[in-house]
């Protein structure tokens, strides 16, 4: 028969480790590394199991242990909840926290906002950025079917991993509830105007003034001038070299001459289709311009503003002034 201080011994021997062993596996549940900062791309695919994606997350350096985490979620009975999808983790997040993301349905949508006069390549880069689609995703797409301008700039909710169809579908539902009703007030030149508010869009920042150069254009367009828009030599520049991440801007002397359709510099009258997504409010100057005295104008690089000129000879001038002095 075991003598009474010996069992005392065993029992808090077995109590030691077990504290030891429950120290241990909250250890391994704390932060991989706390003092990170910055975030990866995790992807959930279809069909896996919890045990791996708990040893996909510890490849990636997201949580302490693998094993660790399995008990963790088949003890909160999460393990078969979680969710296919991509999501944005970071090592400073404990396995508790990103369990939560990876078997919480929210966390699977996002919000994403469009910006007035983006054009699909920026917008596709949005929505890649916010794990929407895969990079080229709408580019794609496009490809069977003309979608710049009618890609409604507006604020979205979307899940991650989306189908570009799904995506376009949204936007144009929109742009056909909001934009097209607006365009077909004169269903004559609704293409015309959604080309021109496209400019508009990328030129000028104020709707006042939108109203003015919508006049301008189309005054130049009726003298049978050329319309020397640079924002549409970006757009010839961009359809050349899609893949490119330099800025646009300032364009050379052989930008000018580019030969794309889209050149207004070489080519008389609009681009031949819409060369961003505008908002409502240059479609409305598109479609109501306002009659001036000027035939020119630029834009200020420190203010933004639009510069007026009634002949070549003040553009000339308001060009020294504004685009060429230090």
């Amino acid at each position: 028969m075991m003598k009474r201080p010996y069992l005392i011994a065993v029992a808090a021997g077995l109590a030691v480790i077990v504290l030891a062993a429950v120290a241990l596996f909250f250890y391994a549940l704390r932060p991989a590394n706390a003092a990170s900062s910055s975030t990866v791309v995790f992807e959930v695919t279809s069909g896996e199991g919890f045990r791996v994606v708990a040893g996909n997350l510890y490849a990636s350096h997201l949580i302490r242990s693998a094993q660790a985490f399995d008990l963790f979620a088949l003890a909160g009975g999460k393990a078969l909840s979680l969710r296919p999808g991509r999501y944005r983790l970071s090592a400073s997040m404990s396995a508790g926290e990103i369990l939560g993301v990876l078997s919480n349905p929210s966390a699977t949508e996002t919000t994403v906002t469009i910006p007035e006069g983006m054009n699909l390549y920026a917008i596709d880069g949005i929505l890649s950025r916010a794990l929407v689609i895969h990079p080229g995703d709408l580019i794609g797409f496009h490809a069977d079917g003309n979608l710049e301008g009618k890609l409604f700039p507006d604020t979205y909710q979307f899940y991650t991993d989306t189908t570009a169809s799904s995506v376009v579908q949204e936007l144009m539902d929109n742009f056909d509830a909001k934009a097209l009703p607006v365009l077909n007030a004169d269903p004559a030149n609704a293409e015309r105007n959604l080309i021109l508010a496209s400019i508009l869009e990328k030129e000028v920042p104020d709707p006042k003034d939108q109203a003015v150069v919508a006049g301008i254009l189309l005054k130049r367009m009726a003298a049978k001038m050329p319309l020397d828009v640079d924002a549409t030599v970006c757009y010839a520049k961009l359809l050349a070299h899609p893949t490119s991440t330099a800025s646009c801007y300032p364009l050379t002397a052989l930008d000018f001459t580019l030969d794309s359709p889209y050149n207004t510099y070489l080519y008389r009258g609009l681009p031949p289709g819409p060369i961003g997504n505008p908002g409502l409010s240059a479609i409305a100057a598109a479609m109501h311009p306002e009659s001036s005295p000027y035939w020119y104008y630029l834009s200020d690089p420190k203010t933004g503003k639009t510069i007026f000129a009634k002949t070549l000879d003040e553009q000339n001038q308001n060009r020294v002034k504004y685009l060429e002095s230090d």
